[in-house]
């Protein structure tokens, strides 16, 4: 081979935004990284044309070019075996923006007692495909690299795959699917694989014996344990998604057994938010309540080995699977999801809620928030349309973006968290809970406010270190 020659690896792309106008990310795993001029210059030259032996490239670029490769983001390769177009560098002008939450239908199958979105009424309805498509079109202008889907049910929709061929088509990846999992088909999964995703599935599961009551319809629990099986089967990765209340939190060391044998990836454990369906409902649990269930759960996961990644109700997460890029607002984990030892503390500068940031929710009726906790909230009126207004536009600068642009400094006007001893580890708390329970955005969060200040938090941290 006469001179050097290398390219981007399949996946990665390079891209830029307004703040991070330097970036190289992988579209399948989620990693993204800022680079400095030296460090962009290398990837850029990473084209398959571009000899790294002339002399337009020093020592310090070739060790640069070195680093690239050994971490898996660029190859050596033969001249002119160049990358796709879509991997070229483009730039958008708004700010980063790495995925989008969408919600691309209002309408479900099922009758569930907590569904934030008022599903069974049909409240978001949906949109036709043209509409689907002419958002799919502001994802692309906006560098938005991954997208997952949900609902409602999104394989109520007859187009569903239609809309997972275009995002194919603009190379927009799919890395999840939020389903109860009762309409699944071989057919689907052959097709979403034919396509070339390799989405994760989270699939609702409340509980052995309580299933079909948390969701309103009977008969439906062994068909959802079965499509859990089938999507598994065809190698795509499970993530299992249980809300409690009194009425099934009873039911969870039988189901923490079956989940164990089923080879899910992940189990997520949480109580119904208090929106939509859920809003009144008298079966609620207390901290206290959800402590004691989960407790005894936490130390059988670890006597098992953690047989995957776990989230207890707030009070503790973590499993080897944290480390392989799963995430938490998309809204299943990612590296910036880690084990519960790994959180960082927060400062006055830490922006309030990373995800938000990086991964709104889009409801089916094409009204953009910052996170489903938002939903049915006294802010929704308050957010942008993308049926009115465009997706960089909004994200540049709306009263989204004013939340997005949160600091945690800019709750400090509470004189309470301004004092209080644990607000490097609390910050706080989140912001919808904070709405959800007080109406008041900038309030502290009263639910992580409790965790912290009763010792929830230290205790299950304890118990694990005692239990391994």
């Amino acid at each position: 081979m006469i001179g050097k020659y290398a390219k981007l690896k399949n996946g990665w792309v390079l891209r830029g935004w307004i703040g991070a106008p330097m970036t190289v990310a992988s579209l399948t795993s989620g990693d993204v990284r800022q680079l400095n001029q030296k460090e962009f210059y290398v990837a850029k030259s990473c084209d398959g044309k571009t000899d790294f032996d002339s002399l337009a490239f020093l020592y310090e670029h070739q060790s640069l070019l070195d680093v690239l490769i050994k971490e898996g983001i660029a190859e050596e390769c033969q001249e002119g075996n160049s990358i796709e177009s879509y991997q070229q560098y483009r730039k958008a002008h708004n700010p980063f923006l790495t995925g989008i939450h969408w919600c691309v239908t209002g309408r479900c199958n099922l009758n569930c007692r907590h569904c934030y979105m008022e599903s069974p009424s049909g409240r978001y309805n949906e949109l036709p495909f043209d509409n689907m498509a002419k958002l799919i079109e502001q994802f692309d202008r906006a560098n938005v690299l991954r997208v997952s889907l949900t609902g409602g049910e999104p394989f109520l929709r007859k187009d569903i795959m239609d809309i997972i061929r275009l995002l194919a088509k603009k190379k927009l990846w799919l890395s999840h699917i939020c389903t109860n999992g009762l309409l699944i088909t071989q057919d689907h999964l052959k097709e979403i694989k034919r396509i070339g995703f390799s989405p994760s599935f989270q699939i609702s599961f409340d509980g052995i014996d309580a299933h079909d009551y948390m969701r309103g319809v009977e008969g439906i629990e062994s068909e959802v344990i079965e499509g859990i099986r089938r999507v598994h089967a065809a190698g795509f990765s499970v993530i299992v998604a249980t809300s409690i209340d009194q009425m099934n939190i009873g039911r969870l060391d039988d189901t923490y057994e079956l989940i164990k044998g089923l080879g899910v990836r992940a189990w997520r454990i949480a109580r119904p938010h208090k929106l939509g369906n859920w809003r009144g409902t008298t079966t609620g649990l207390s901290l206290d309540e959800m402590a004691k269930a989960c407790a005894p759960l936490l130390g059988h996961w670890i006597r098992d080995n953690k047989p995957f990644y776990i989230e207890l109700a707030g009070f503790y997460r973590g499993g080897q699977a944290s480390k392989s890029g799963m995430s938490s607002c998309d809204p299943l984990y990612e590296s910036r999801n880690p084990d519960e030892e790994e959180r960082p503390e927060y400062t006055p500068d830490s922006y309030d809620c990373v995800s938000c940031r990086e991964r709104p929710n889009l409801l089916p009726d094409g009204t953009l928030v910052p996170c489903p906790g938002y939903v049915d909230s006294v802010m929704q009126s308050r957010m942008p349309n993308l049926l009115h207004e465009d997706l960089s536009t909004v994200w540049t600068k709306s009263f989204l973006r004013e939340i997005a642009d949160l600091k945690k400094k800019d709750l400090l006007t509470n004189s309470e968290c301004i004092s209080c001893e644990m607000f490097k580890v609390c910050g706080a708390g989140c912001r919808a809970s904070a709405l959800m329970e007080t109406g008041d955005l900038m309030a502290k969060d009263p639910v992580a406010c409790e965790m912290w200040k009763r010792g929830f938090k230290k205790y299950f941290q304890e118990l694990a270190r005692m239990t391994t």
